[in-house]
């Protein structure tokens, strides 16, 4: 018996009017639940992607993809730095080197409030090379860079005066108050927004040399960050550039011992966190899925009953057990299709309309990020459609081993 034979007579009983319409009804309530079922977990892969791939993307454009310090807390000098770039450029896949120095300050400006910041001193003719904060900024900044937040609270804008305060010159006076004696003044360049909450509410990016006279650093750095080309893995790099640097310090090459991490190994917990949330909301939408492949099995096995007038004369007709039991598995399988079509077209449409017309807001204090996107990965997908047909084709089993399990003469005697 052809396959297309096979496809037309599942397709017949499926659809015939010669009965009760409540076999139509069922297969139709089955196909929906599928449909919802496939929607669910394609737009749950979508948002949990868009979610991660936001956070990772601001965290990435404000910072190096890796990060050499000395895990002890000790600031580096020029000759480190120096060969921390002779080692990065042994690296297959690392770039430019940025030192820089990232230490907490006192911020005040023209409201008389003050806020607690991080200032970040940097070069910025290598920091452009290594992060995203060229496409930020727009160009080479002449002054200090703050978020929207501590703008606002400290009643900023571009071309206002902002002044820091380092926490780490404050002594005590004999009356009990803190007594600061480096105060710096620097002009706002600009006031953008970095994407996160937590870098527009605290975060003050100006040039080396002025965080260098705040925190009386010159000549030494917190940190020096590497820049990676695209498509180099971060954790690899690192790994190597570690491994260079340890043997550097054995070698007695350098004073200091230093360490590299990939930026984002900083923040694992919060990916694994995403990772366990998206496996527990995966399980509680497969386990609603589940219902509806009880609804595709009930369908299905109703169509057997009503139509056994129809395998038993394909029986008689000479019909094997294993193209009747097609017959049945087709309709578990069309099913399934069907729905699993729906699904990813309304799934496809609910994405497209949050993507252009009617973004997901957040409150960016809570999430970190103000809107939500919706980012689909043609794998994730294809693995819920195959998962799916594949429990529609197992839901499919009984009810087709119901159907070959009747005798011809059975299905036809009171016919």
């Amino acid at each position: 018996m052809r396959p297309g034979l096979l496809l037309g007579l599942a397709i017949r009983q499926l659809t015939s009017r010669s009965h009760s319409g409540i076999v139509r009804l069922v297969s139709v309530l089955s196909v929906s639940g599928i449909a919802i079922g496939v929607a669910a977990l394609v737009l749950l892969q979508a948002f949990m992607n868009g979610f991660q791939w936001s956070i990772s993307g601001f965290l990435g454009m404000a910072n190096p993809p890796l990060i050499v310090r000395s895990p002890v807390g000790v600031s580096l000098q020029q000759t480190d730095i120096a060969l921390v770039e002779k080692l990065a450029a042994s690296v297959h896949g690392l770039t430019a080197v940025s030192p820089g120095i990232e230490k907490a300050a006192v911020a005040a400006g023209r409201s008389g409030d003050i806020a607690g910041v991080v200032v970040r001193g940097v070069r910025w003719d290598r920091e452009l090379e290594i992060t995203g904060l060229g496409e930020l900024l727009g160009g080479v900044p002449e002054g200090a860079v703050l978020g929207e937040t501590v703008a606002s609270r400290l009643g900023l804008s571009r071309g206002d005066t902002i002044r820091l305060a380092s926490t780490e010159s404050a002594t005590i006076s004999a009356a009990g108050r803190a007594v600061v004696d480096t105060i710096i003044p620097i002009v706002v360049w600009k006031v953008c927004d970095f994407g996160l909450e937590e870098y527009n509410s605290g975060l003050v990016i100006t040039d080396y040399g002025t965080a260098a006279a705040l925190f009386g650093m010159e000549g030494l750095y917190d940190f020096a960050g590497v820049g990676a080309a695209e498509g180099t893995g971060p954790a690899a790099a690192a790994a190597e550039l570690s491994a260079l640097l340890e043997n550097s310090y054995i070698g007695f090459e350098c004073e200091r011992f230093m360490i590299c991490e990939a930026f984002m190994a900083r923040h694992e917990n919060l990916f694994r966190a995403f990772g366990l949330e998206r496996l527990g909301m995966t399980i509680v939408l497969g386990l609603i899925t589940v219902v509806a492949l009880l609804n595709l099995s009930s369908a299905l096995s109703m169509v057997a009953l009503e139509h056994r007038r129809d395998y038993g004369v394909l029986r008689a007709m000479g019909a094997s057990p294993s193209r009747v039991l097609g017959v049945a598995l087709s309709q578990g399988l069309l099913i399934g299709l069907l729905g699993c079509a729906a699904g990813t077209a309304f799934a496809a449409l609910v994405m497209l309309v949050v993507n252009n017309l009617l973004p997901v807001t957040l409150e960016s204090s809570v999430y970190w990020v103000d809107t939500l996107p919706a980012v689909p990965d043609p794998g994730q997908t294809a693995a819920v459609l195959a998962g799916i047909m594949s429990a529609c084709l197992l839901a499919s089993v009984f009810p087709a081993a119901q159907a070959v399990s009747i005798p011809p003469a059975e299905c036809v005697r009171h016919e």
